[in-house]
C-alpha cells in the first residue's frame, strides 16, 4: 500500500507540472539563466542551443481559442495589461527559480502562437554566441602586439657661444637658452623577447638667439634655428609596473638657417642669413611615470640628453651691404664641441 500512495502522489505532481508548465527550446547559442527577471541578475545556469526548458505558464499569453472569463459583474472584458515582459519564469536543474529572457527560446505552443517567432531568427547574428570565426588570426590565442611607442618632450639647455667672427673683442655678450622639440617613433625589434630594444626615427627643432655688443654704437643679434632627422634606438634598463629608465641614441642629419642682424645708433642696418648642413650623433636617458593617468596608455617622462656637434660650415649668398660689419667673411665656421639639454614630455604605447 505504501508503494501504491507514493507512486500516486509522483503521478499527482508530474500531472501538476504538466499543467502549470510548458516546454521551450533555446534557440541562440548560450541562453543565460538569471536570478531576477533583469540582464544585471546573476548568471545561475547557461543552457545550450536546443535544449529545452519548463517556462510557467502564468508568465505566458492566453490561447486565443480559450474562453475568458476575466469580465467585470456587467459581463465586460477587464483592461488587459498590455506590457511586453522580456523574461520568461523557468527552473534550473537544481530546481531553482530562474528567468530567461524572452528573445532566446522558441515556446511550444502546439497552436497558432507558432508563427509569432520564426525558429532560427538568429541565423545571420547570434548576441550570445562568443566563438571566433575560422579560419583562426595566425599565432592565436598568442596574438603579439605592435609593440610600437612614440613620444613628444620639450627641452631647455645652454645656448652654443660658437657664431659669427666679427674680428674684433665682444664688450658684452647675452648668450640665451637652446630651446628643442624633439619627437620620437619607434618599434620592438625583432629579435628582441622582451620588448626593451627599440627602433625607430627621431624629429628634433632647435632654436636659440644671442645678442652680441660689439662697441658702444654697434649691436648684432643671432638666431640659429635647426631641424634635424635621423635613426633612434632604445633600450630599457631598469622596468616595473610603475616605472622604467630607457637610454637611448642615434644621431641626426641637420639644416642650419642662421640668421645675423647687425645695427648702430645712427640707423645703419643689416641682416645676413648663413645655412648649412650637419650631424648630431646624440646619448640620452629619461625616467618614464608609467599610466601616469590611469588606463590611459600614457607616460609622463623627464630626462637628460647630449648632443656632440661635429665640426660644420654655414655660408651665406647674399652679398655685404656694409663691408664694416662683416670684414670680407661671408661664412661661419662652428667647432667640434658639445650640448646638453633637460626635457619632460609625453610618451604614447601602441
Amino acid at each position: 500500500m505504501e508503494f501504491i500512495k507514493s507512486t500516486f502522489i509522483i503521478i499527482v505532481l508530474l500531472l501538476g507540472l504538466e499543467t502549470l508548465a510548458i516546454d521551450a527550446e533555446v534557440i541562440v547559442l548560450d541562453a543565460p539563466l538569471l536570478s531576477a527577471p533583469s540582464y544585471k541578475a546573476k548568471v545561475l545556469q547557461r543552457v545550450r542551443k536546443g535544449k529545452n526548458l519548463f517556462i510557467h505558464r502564468a508568465y505566458l499569453p492566453k490561447n486565443p481559442w480559450e474562453i475568458n472569463y476575466e469580465v467585470d459583474s456587467n459581463g465586460l472584458p477587464l483592461p488587459k495589461d498590455e506590457s511586453n515582459n522580456e523574461f520568461l519564469k523557468t527552473l534550473t536543474t537544481a530546481g531553482v527559480d530562474a528567468w530567461v529572457p524572452k528573445k532566446f527560446v522558441k515556446i511550444i505552443y502546439n497552436d497558432e502562437r507558432e508563427d509569432e517567432l520564426k525558429m532560427n531568427p538568429y541565423g545571420k547574428y547570434d548576441p550570445t554566441d562568443y566563438r571566433l570565426e575560422e579560419p583562426l588570426p595566425k599565432n592565436y590565442p598568442l596574438v603579439a602586439k605592435d609593440n610600437a611607442k612614440a613620444y613628444m618632450s620639450f627641452g631647455m639647455g645652454p645656448a652654443s657661444k660658437a657664431g659669427f667672427d666679427y674680428g674684433t673683442p665682444l664688450i658684452e655678450e647675452s648668450i640665451g637658452n637652446k630651446y628643442t622639440f624633439f619627437t620620437v617613433y619607434a618599434r620592438k625589434v625583432e629579435f628582441d623577447p622582451y620588448n626593451r630594444f627599440y627602433f625607430g626615427a627621431m624629429l628634433q627643432i632647435h632654436g636659440q638667439r644671442s645678442v652680441y655688443f660689439i662697441s658702444n654704437d654697434r649691436t648684432t643679434q643671432e638666431t640659429d634655428g635647426e631641424i634635424g632627422l635621423g635613426p633612434y634606438l632604445s633600450y630599457d634598463i631598469y622596468r616595473t609596473e610603475d616605472s622604467s629608465i630607457t637610454g637611448y641614441g642615434g644621431f641626426t642629419y641637420n639644416l642650419h638657417r642662421y640668421t645675423v642682424e647687425q645695427s648702430t645708433r645712427t640707423g645703419a642696418f643689416e641682416e645676413r642669413i648663413f645655412s648649412g648642413y650637419s650631424i648630431t650623433p646624440k646619448l640620452g636617458a629619461y625616467y618614464s611615470f608609467i599610466n601616469f593617468i590611469p588606463n590611459s596608455d600614457l607616460d609622463f617622462i623627464i630626462g637628460a640628453e647630449t648632443n656632440f656637434n661635429l665640426a660644420y660650415t654655414l655660408k651665406t649668398d647674399s652679398p655685404a651691404q656694409v663691408s664694416s660689419f662683416w670684414n670680407d667673411r661671408d661664412q661661419i665656421d662652428v667647432p667640434m664641441g658639445g650640448q646638453y639639454s633637460l626635457f619632460f614630455g609625453i610618451s604614447a604605447k601602441y
